[in-house]
């Protein structure tokens, strides 16, 4: 359980809600390219020992609204959780703000649901843990201290019009913190564009810029796109997510379908 419970606060802890911003944090802009290439990719996630798993991301753009889904794969880990699925699925109205997320944690042992909610003045949230339906731990978050959600394991999304020096603060959530009432719910992080690299993507070189928050780095295209992602996890170290391989849409739904605890149903 302990185990259990220092990687969840981890992945949980990386789904990020920007908010206080020093600027306003970048919204989600749909671009020509987003709508026409960039609808789903897959990510190597691995660290100093090699492949740990994978992350596909996909979009579903209509008129009125964006869903992204994220589901991150873990069959590899330093310690007794994986094999571990994580899946995030946000939906952002048409002007890019966040309106709706739920992030769903499972393996053998245990489920996990965060759950939250814009409504006029605050964010709406709820914590659950089990594989039964249970009355959830709730709270709030008003908007002037958080709008948006990334995903999980990754922090950062599409980010359009960076410019070095930019800076917004993100709300790092902590779910052992949710769980027991003792701590931060909640702890501000700052988010800053430090500079711009190239990096190697497969054959491929890419101009990117770089953004950086305590513990996170990103790489980050002209169009917007995150090319790879460098994260500290505990017990596992410097993990590393980039963005060199095609989508494998067979395996991407192996992993949805892989037996793990039931996550916790309710009417959402």
């Amino acid at each position: 359980m302990p185990l259990w419970l220092c990687a969840m606060a981890w992945v949980v802890a990386h789904d990020v809600v920007p908010g206080l911003t020093a600027l306003e944090p970048p919204p989600l802009q749909i671009t020509d390219w987003l709508r026409n290439e960039g609808r789903q990719s897959q990510f190597a996630i691995s660290n100093q020992d090699g492949r740990l798993g994978t992350m596909w991301t996909t979009y579903l753009i209509d008129r009125h609204s964006v869903q992204r889904t994220d589901l991150i794969w873990i069959d590899r880990f330093p310690v007794a959780v994986a094999p571990l699925r994580i899946s995030i699925d946000s939906v952002f109205t048409a002007d890019g703000k966040l309106d709706e997320f739920t992030v769903r944690l499972a393996n053998i042992d245990l489920a996990m649901k965060l759950h939250g909610e814009r409504f006029h003045s605050d964010f709406s949230f709820s914590f659950e843990m089990g594989p039964e339906p249970r009355v959830s731990k709730l709270y709030k978050m008003p908007l002037t201290e958080g709008e948006l959600v990334s995903g999980a394991i990754s922090p950062f999304a599409q980010l359009i019009g960076l410019e070095v020096g930019q800076t917004w603060r993100m709300q790092v959530f902590n779910p052992l913190a949710a769980m027991t009432g003792f701590g931060n719910r909640f702890q501000s992080v700052l988010v800053e564009v430090t500079g711009e690299e190239q990096y190697v993507v497969g054959d491929r070189v890419v101009d990117c810029m770089v953004v950086e928050a305590n513990g996170a780095k990103a790489w980050i295209d002209g169009n917007g796109s995150v090319q790879a992602q460098q994260v500290s996890l505990p017990l596992a170290g410097q993990v590393r997510l980039v963005r060199e391989e095609p989508f494998d849409n067979g395996a991407r739904v192996e992993a949805k379908r892989y037996p793990l605890m039931t996550p916790i149903r309710t009417n959402r």
